[in-house]
């Protein structure tokens, strides 16, 4: 902690509790007989992998330590190690008297206070005077871009695809503090692994303590994000060759070393490829998780605040600085330029902890390019940063008056009949009783709510995690279609093994069939909006 000052440590409670505000107005703002899900109100893509976090600790808290899929039907194995970080979470949440998003947002909180922490230290290799590590600190975390300008100068460009500081949580720093904390740990592990890595390369001697830190933590990494191996892996390996052939600060036989932590990295990440490569519902899920780069416009002007600095402090950079540490940030961000359009279907998780690295480089040429031409060098920062994090801010802001308002943004609220049906499935159903639900592609529906408030089975509910998502869709469409033969509902019902059947306002916003005309369903649950019928084959 002492390390760390105090100033510091101010800024980063700070931070933390700015990403916290959306969340605490959500909660404050509950009215009587509701309960708020602790999802934030937009982006809706992450409210629904909200929902999928909350699966995951839900099968954590029952001890269930090899995760499935709860959005899905068909049957499938559990899969150790895989979305491990709720999976622990959530077991570590049954030792508390606090509900799971509670702990959620716990983990959450500290975990951006931690990233924080981790960006300062990370900016103290680079950077011996205070403001300069302030800089890149500041850059690391409050700057975000300005893609957002697309909807002035080419609002048609933004009508498929918005601006990424609204929605691509992989591509800033607190953005993802903001919403996971499972984002914040991988940003803080990248920091570990980097630093570790080259207090190794240059510590006199085996220094096998560094060995066995870099080593847990690459495996703790590929746990968390499994992806960032195609990226870690390649730039440790190009670090280490150049210690070896060009800096000669690493002997052939030191650098064989390597093969241990960077093996179990490898070694991990395999055997998670192969898992999911070898079920056919976990292939599915993996073949609907694209997550490919949008148009290279959003890319330069998402980063422009970091772009500017960088290029103008470019060439005094080449002629003054001769420490070789700097290969450190240069490289990682040359291989995410490069991996952003590679022939992977995860382009874009490859942004994640990015903005680190950029920090620092944009931090370099602000400081020694940019600073040196203003007399009033702090209001000039201050103006640039507050232009540079708007984007941020306006989406923290966006947050907290969305769920400051639960009558209009009931989509982050559980109802008193939900609650009520919630509970009833709690304490009759088994938690392996599929229920049949609803979900759209615009993210609406109840199966996610619904998984997220029980840990229960159901048929549909995430847009990668239910396996043959678009297909099943368009079953529930037909399902509640009054044009459906019975014969074909009940033959789909035995089919995908459903017990109970959620009928609420989005199903009936599907058809004006009514399952109360069937003689093979029976209510066991009843309330205004919220009805619950078991399926007797």
């Amino acid at each position: 902690m002492r390390r760390f000052p105090v100033s510091v440590w101010l800024f980063a409670f700070g931070l933390a509790l700015i990403t916290s505000l959306p969340y605490i107005a959500g909660l404050v703002s509950t009215s009587e007989g509701w309960r708020y899900s602790g999802a934030p109100a937009v982006p809706t893509g992450v409210a629904v992998d909200f929902n999928s976090h909350m699966a995951k600790m839900w099968q954590g808290s029952r001890g269930q330590l090899d995760y499935q899929l709860l959005f899905t039907h068909e049957a499938h194995p559990g899969l150790p190690l895989v979305q491990g970080f709720y999976v622990i979470l959530g077991a570590v949440a049954v030792f508390t008297p606090f509900g799971m998003p509670f702990i959620y947002h716990v983990a959450r909180f500290a975990l951006t206070v931690c990233m924080v922490l981790a960006i300062w230290a990370f900016s103290g290799r680079f950077f011996e005077k205070k403001r300069e590590r302030w800089l890149a600190t500041i850059f690391g975390t409050v700057v975000s871009g300005w893609s957002w300008l697309l909807l002035f100068i080419d609002p048609a460009m933004t009508a498929q695809v918005s601006p990424i500081e609204f929605w691509l949580t992989d591509a800033f720093n607190l953005l993802g503090g903001l919403f996971m904390p499972h984002f914040a740990a991988a940003i803080i592990l990248q920091i570990v692994a980097m630093l570790t890595f080259d207090d190794w390369v240059r510590a006199k001697g085996a220094s096998a303590r560094r060995l066995i830190t870099l080593t847990l933590t690459l495996a703790a990494l590929s746990i968390i994000q499994p992806y960032g191996i195609v990226l870690f892996g390649a730039l440790l390996a190009i670090l280490a060759a150049y210690h070896v052939f060009s800096a000669k600060r690493l002997s052939w036989l030191r650098a064989l070393w390597l093969v241990i932590p960077l093996g179990i990295y490898g070694a991990l990440m395999v055997y998670q490829y192969v898992a999911i490569s070898n079920d056919p519902v976990w292939a599915q899920f993996s073949a609907q998780n694209q997550t490919l780069s949008p148009l290279v416009t959003y890319y330069l002007l998402g980063y422009l605040p970091f772009i500017i600095p960088i290029a103008l402090g470019a060439r005094r950079f080449m002629v003054d600085r001769a420490d070789d540490r700097w290969w450190i940030p240069i490289i990682w961000v040359a291989l995410v330029a490069m991996l952003l359009y590679g022939p992977f279907p995860t382009q874009r998780r490859y942004l994640l902890g990015v903005q680190t690295p950029l920090a620092i480089l944009a931090a370099y040429g602000w400081s020694q390019v940019i600073l040196p031409r203003f007399r009033r060098k702090v209001l000039v920062t201050a103006i640039y940063v507050t232009l540079a994090g708007v984007a941020l801010m306006g989406i923290v802001f966006a947050n907290a008056t969305a769920l400051m308002n639960p009558t209009k943004m009931t989509a982050a609220f559980y109802n008193p009949d939900e609650l009520l049906g919630y509970a009833w499935l709690q304490r009759e159903a088994s938690p392996n009783d599929l229920v049949l639900t609803t979900f759209d592609l615009r993210g609406q529906g109840s199966g996610g709510r619904l998984v997220a408030a029980t840990g229960q089975r159901v048929f549909i509910g995430h847009w990668f995690e239910t396996a043959d998502f678009e297909n099943k869709v368009q079953q529930v469409e037909r399902f509640y279609d009054p044009e459906t033969p019975d014969s074909w509902r009940q033959d789909f019902l035995k089919q995908v093994g459903a017990v109970y059947i959620w009928y609420d306002e989005y199903a009936r916003a599907l058809g004006d069939w009514n399952p109360a005309d069937a003689d093979y369903l029976e209510a066991v649950f009843a309330s205004e909006r919220v009805t619950i019928y078991r399926f007797n084959p």
